[in-house]
């Protein structure tokens, strides 16, 4: 078994566990080939020890996530905690501790035992088991992981238990555990007395009586409570608020309903003698009133709707007084019952005498004379009945009779005179006319007179002599009329026979026979009694006038009958084109061109003139016919527009983006395609120019931009480099600095570097000089520093090998003489030697000149003290093997070779540490520094050869050290 330890083959691969064991042991802890055993090998005990010593976070929890044996996932537990606590990677250890298989174990490990208190608040915040909680509350070391666990505890059971468990131990825990208590048994409180609230509304909701202050009571102590977090207490608070709200309503409406009652009552009967009063109402209205007034009259209620109307009111209000049991309010009405009945007896007294007096009015308001049936009808009237008012109206009335009577006879009389002087005024308009020589108008007002006179009787005899004469003279009048018509009619037929001898426009022919016929019309209505044959004469003579304007007007109509055949044709080709023109694929230039060559072709005059309505009937139907063409087109014109503007519209989305490098190809891409669209589609030319104004506008922004730019963008790599150029500068001045300390040219180096990285890094490769050049200044300080650090480390080791050797001589001392006599036999300048040269070196970390102190002087001390030197001799010796052991284990973990005499005793060392491994009981080993520095701190004489061994010892480790 001794040879396999010693073999050549890596043991961490070997087939056998232990030799595996053996290997890991010797392996970094975050190496790839660890994790790779953590998660791969077959033998658990082989993963319970890697996941021990790895220190990889990635690997632990990928163990962790796939690892089924109860053993490993406990060893994995134990150093997933401690590799989360410990890891620099936060992200990491944050993604591990999120996890839905972290268990609370692991996360209160990381609690105990990470110092950075956001990964401690972070697993703290992770834990889901209360107890565990608890648990870290009151073990945790640190107190804000205490706190902040003490925080997350909220059941009544846990925190009892947390204040018991910190009661005189942690006041900060033992205070939030009292202040959570105290406030769940608040709410307690609360809840009862919240719940005894709603109880108490419930039964004030049924109970009779006034509630109000009781109410009142209940919602001052309910704002009292805190009863925002409970959503049910509040939705039944609200149900039962709800319910006594309501009952106060039902209870107020009740009250003003009762009110509302006894006013209507008092204001009933307070109004009713008015009421009764307008029962007998106003005299009806007279007869010769004016329409409005009588309209108004008609529209105000009679005495039986007034009555009506007051007993209905009168059943209704004794209806809901039985219904309210109002005793008081019945014998109201029980008085004011008897009053209408009273008042009505009234009314039917009065009313025969107004309808007389109305009867009268109306015959007043008529056109009749007749009264004889009146005056005794209302002589026969009871005098109580004929009031002053019905009296006066209708002794009005009577006169109004009278009058018209009168005034009916005078008009006859005047109407008489009036039609005589109305004749004698017409015969004088007559005779004017006549005198005048206008017969048309003379005869007109005879015709009058005759009308006027038939059944006036006989006129005067003046009147009646100037009638037949006016008679006479008309009768002559319309003989020389005959004669003037017959003269005027020869010389329309001359002119007409004429007209064929003259050369003139058919049009102006034409128009010339009109004239002529219009004229004989208008000698027919002033005297229509002519011979036949002079008729005929004038109407051949027109025809033959006519006949070459007729000719004429023929050969236009045939030319305009071909023409309008020849435009239906035109229509019915062009109709028959439409199809091909609008069948896909669409040609639009050709489209256009057809329909401007259709539009030139219909309106050049070569298919013919037309008249008015027939040219408005055939242009309408080529419009018709070619609006489904133009429409198409108008459309492709309105999408090659829309597509104009969105062509704009993404050319100008480029000019915020100008800077960026495919704008160009992007904005030529849209100028070929602002192409391509105009080729395909011409829009109007107005519109063509205004939108392409504005895209090359957009255009030349863009390319602007660009200019000013790249001008702006030279301007600011120019400045930027300067500004690396400074930082270069000055990290290469820092690497020469010698004057100040480490921590001070840390802190230099961290402020460049921060400006360096706040450095823009779009400035492109031309500044690859300067990142090297940078790099290299970093190097030169960071190689400055960490040489003077490696210096630093070397003398410590020297220092402490130096003590050590001090320590070594004095405890020499004492085991050579055995005893104060014999070491006081000692020059005395030997330990004043020994303690000069101590004061000479220079001192080590506080710690470790803690414990080397703490040799010498037990020396000193024994050296002057008897027993004292007795019991350091006792105790060199005992820990003579310990420090062999040291030796051995630092040899062993350096790597360094052991005597000969001592490598059986490393061999079992060995051994030793395998079967801890495999047990798993192994504790955490000590650095080899930290061993070195314990075996320094023993006291003991090293021989010659545990001199040399420590000398290699010291060695390696500096070497080590300043390698690290």
């Amino acid at each position: 078994m001794a040879t396999n330890f010693f073999s050549r083959t890596a043991a961490h691969k070997h087939a056998d566990p232990a030799q595996r064991l053996t290997g890991l042991a010797q392996l970094p802890p975050d190496s790839q080939d660890m994790a790779q055993m953590l998660a791969a090998d077959p033998a658990p005990e082989v993963r319970a020890a890697a996941a021990q010593r790895c220190a990889d976070v990635a690997a632990l929890a990928a163990a962790w996530g796939t690892e089924a044996d109860t053993a490993v996932r406990a060893a994995i537990a134990g150093a997933l905690g401690n590799a989360l606590a410990l890891t620099n990677d936060g992200a990491r250890a944050q993604a591990v501790l999120d996890a839905d298989d972290c268990t609370d174990a692991i996360r209160s490990e990381v609690a105990r035992r990470a110092q950075d208190p956001e990964r401690r608040r972070a697993a703290i915040a992770g834990i889901r088991d209360e107890a565990a909680l608890v648990e870290l509350a009151l073990g945790a070391e640190r107190a804000d992981t205490r706190s902040a666990a003490a925080e997350r505890v909220l059941t009544a059971g846990g925190l009892k238990k947390l204040a018991a468990g910190a009661k005189n131990k942690d006041r900060g825990v033992a205070r939030i555990a009292r202040q959570r208590i105290d406030a769940i048994n608040e709410r307690v409180r609360q809840r009862a007395e919240a719940d005894a609230i709603i109880a108490r509304l419930a039964t004030l909701a049924v109970d009779p009586g006034p509630i109000l202050t009781a109410v009142v009571e209940l919602d001052r102590r309910r704002q009292a409570l805190d009863t925002s977090g409970d959503s049910a207490w509040l939705e039944r608070f609200n149900a039962i608020r709800q319910t006594i709200q309501a009952r106060f309503d039902r209870e107020q409406e009740a009250q003003q309903a009762r009110v509302h009652f006894e006013r209507r009552l008092r204001d009933w009967t307070g109004a009713l003698g008015s009421a009764l009063e307008s029962t007998i109402g106003p005299a009806a209205p007279p007869a010769s009133e004016s329409a409005p007034d009588q309209a108004l009259a008609s529209e105000t209620p009679s005495g039986a709707d007034a009555h009506a109307r007051l007993r209905a009111e009168l059943a209704a209000l004794r209806e809901e007084a039985v219904r309210r049991g109002d005793d008081a309010g019945l014998a109201k009405l029980d008085l004011a019952e008897q009053r209408i009945a009273k008042r009505e007896q009234q009314r039917q007294a009065i009313a025969g005498a107004e309808a007389l007096v109305v009867e009268a009015e109306q015959l007043a308001a008529g056109a009749s004379v007749d009264i004889a049936a009146l005056l005794p009808r209302w002589q026969a009237l009871n005098r109580a009945i004929r009031t002053p008012a019905l009296a006066r109206r209708f002794e009005a009335a009577m006169l109004t009779i009278e009058q018209r009577r009168i005034e009916r006879a005078k008009t006859s009389k005047l109407d008489v005179a009036a039609r005589w002087q109305r004749l004698r005024g017409l015969l004088d308009l007559a005779e004017q006319a006549l005198v005048a020589g206008q017969f048309h108008p003379a005869r007109a007002t005879a015709e009058e007179i005759k009308a006027l006179m038939a059944g006036a009787g006989e006129p005067p005899q003046a009147s009646a002599q100037r009638l037949s004469s006016l008679v006479q003279q008309l009768a002559e009048l319309e003989r020389w009329e005959s004669f003037g018509q017959q003269s005027a009619r020869q010389q329309l037929c001359e002119r007409a026979e004429a007209l064929p001898l003259e050369s003139r426009d058919p049009s102006r022919l034409a128009a010339e026979v009109r004239k002529l016929r219009n004229d004989w019309k208008a000698l027919d209505q002033q005297h229509a009694g002519i011979p036949k044959s002079l008729w005929q004469r004038f109407d051949a003579a027109c025809e033959k006038a006519y006949a070459p304007a007729a000719r004429h007007f023929a050969e236009q109509a045939a030319q305009r009958k071909q023409a309008r055949k020849q435009r239906n044709a035109f229509l019915d080709a062009a109709a028959a084109q439409l199809p091909a023109l609008l069948g896909e694929p669409r040609d639009w230039r050709a489209v256009e061109r057809w329909l401007r060559g259709t539009d030139r072709e219909w309106r050049d005059g070569k298919l013919g003139s037309l008249e008015p309505g027939d040219w408005k009937i055939l242009d309408a139907r080529l419009r018709t016919t070619l609006a489904p063409l133009r429409d198409a087109l108008s459309a492709a014109r309105d999408l090659a527009k829309e597509g104009r503007k969105k062509l704009i519209e993404e050319a100008g989305a480029l000019v915020s983006k100008a800077m960026e490098r495919d704008t160009p190809s992007q904005l030529k891409a849209i100028q070929a395609r602002w192409q391509e669209q105009a080729k395909a589609m011409a829009i109007a030319p107005r519109d063509e120019r205004v939108l392409w104004e504005q895209f090359r506008s957009i255009c030349d922004s863009v390319f602007n931009a660009r200019d000013a730019g790249r001008k702006d963008e030279h301007v600011r790599r120019h400045e930027f480099r300067r500004a690396l150029e400074e930082l270069c500068l000055q990290f290469e001045r820092l690497a020469l600095e010698t004057d100040q300390d480490d921590q001070t040219l840390r802190r230099l180096q961290r402020e460049l570097q921060e400006k360096w990285t706040r450095q823009p890094r779009d400035a492109g490769p031309g500044l690859r000089d300067l990142e090297s050049r940078f790099g290299k200044a970093k190097t030169a300080v960071d190689a400055m520093v960490s040489a003077r650090a490696r210096s630093r480390e070397a003398a410590v080791w020297g220092t402490l090998a130096a003590k050590e050797r001090l320590c070594d001589e004095l405890d020499g001392l004492l085991q050579a003489g055995a005893g104060v006599n014999q070491a006081a036999a000692e020059p005395a300048n030997k330990q004043a030697a020994t303690q000069e040269k101590w004061a000479a070196l220079p001192p080590l970390p506080a710690a470790w000149e803690q414990k080397i102190l703490a040799r010498r002087d037990a020396a000193l001390r024994a050296l002057g003290d008897a027993a004292a030197a007795s019991e350091h001799v006792n105790r060199m010796a005992r820990e003579a093997e310990p420090r062999r052991q040291v030796l051995l284990a630092l040899e062993l973990s350096l790597g360094l070779d052991s005597p000969a005499e001592v490598r059986a005793q490393r061999l079992a060392l060995q051994v030793m540490q395998l079967k801890d491994r495999f047990k798993g009981t192994t504790a955490a080993a000590d650095s080899a520094g930290e061993q070195l520095l314990g075996w320094c701190a023993r006291p003991g004489v090293a021989g010659e050869l545990d001199r040399q061994r420590c000398e290699r010892i010291f060695s390696k480790i500096g070497t080590t050290r300043v390698k690290a």
